[in-house]
């Protein structure tokens, strides 16, 4: 007895069912792409969180050694010269911002920085921005110190012992500033650059991971906080800095 094989007709794809396989590609790529994002953040994040925490330490053996106080935000020598917590100015009084040049190693918390390992600069902050505008040659830091405590323009830094909270009491912080007033900003060209101090006015948190903005505390931990109603600067599009506090609040601060 003989079996007849019939041929089998070869059966395309019909554009429905090409169009359910597009449609699967599509989201998982989106899901690869979105998880991708979220875990980059995660990390850039965290290495912010463990730069401040280094800060802490160093911040606590500045203190130790000088009978409890905070490092001073800034000092005026010579002719004007600044010395700003995390470096000395070398370039004379009056250079313009971004050819300022910047001696690291001489600010008063590099030595006990070095001791607790390398901090860098927050790499939530997207220094290859085209209008990222520079203070000093290259990045040079980005965490905001409460100025309160390191005396403010020139005054005495507070004594560790004069805070009524260790743990209610900000140290740094995620900074930045919407420029619009220095050249090449203009305030039809806003830009973003580092900034360097929290205080009780001014909008300087910046909220560059994930419209979060991580705080380090006087007791070493760390808080990631979103911006408070109101107060987010709104001139530079993709750029969230403000406060986390209403303006003027002492909140935080002392």
């Amino acid at each position: 007895m003989k079996i007849r094989l019939s041929p089998l007709s070869p059966r395309g794809y019909t554009l429905l069912e090409l169009l359910v396989v597009i449609t699967i590609i599509a989201i998982l790529a989106v899901l690869v792409t979105g998880g991708w994002k979220m875990f980059r953040q995660a990390a850039t994040s965290a290495a912010c969180t463990s730069n401040l925490r280094q800060l802490s330490a160093a911040v606590t053996l500045y203190a130790g050694d000088h009978s409890g106080c905070f490092p001073p935000y800034i000092e005026y020598g010579k002719n004007g010269q600044r010395k700003w917590y995390f470096g000395n100015e070398t370039t004379p009084p009056g250079t313009a911002e971004g050819k300022r040049d910047l001696d690291r190693q001489a600010g008063p918390l590099y030595p006990y920085i070095e001791a607790v390992g390398k901090i860098e600069v927050c790499k939530g902050f997207n220094y290859s921005n085209a209008l990222w505008k520079e203070k000093f040659k290259g990045a040079s830091y980005g965490y905001g110190y409460n100025w309160w405590l390191g005396g403010r323009s020139g005054g005495m830094p507070m004594n560790m012992a004069q805070l009524r909270s260790a743990s209610g009491i900000m140290l740094f912080g995620d900074c930045g500033q919407i420029n619009t007033f220095q050249k090449p900003a203009s305030p039809k060209k806003p830009m973003i650059e580092e900034f360097y101090i929290i205080d009780d006015k001014e909008r300087t948190v910046h909220f560059r991971h994930n419209g979060r903005a991580n705080i380090l505390f006087v007791d070493g931990h760390v808080e990631s906080f979103k911006p408070y109603p109101g107060t987010v600067d709104t001139r530079l599009k993709g750029e969230i800095v403000g406060r986390i506090t209403r303006r003027g609040s002492m909140e935080y601060i002392k």
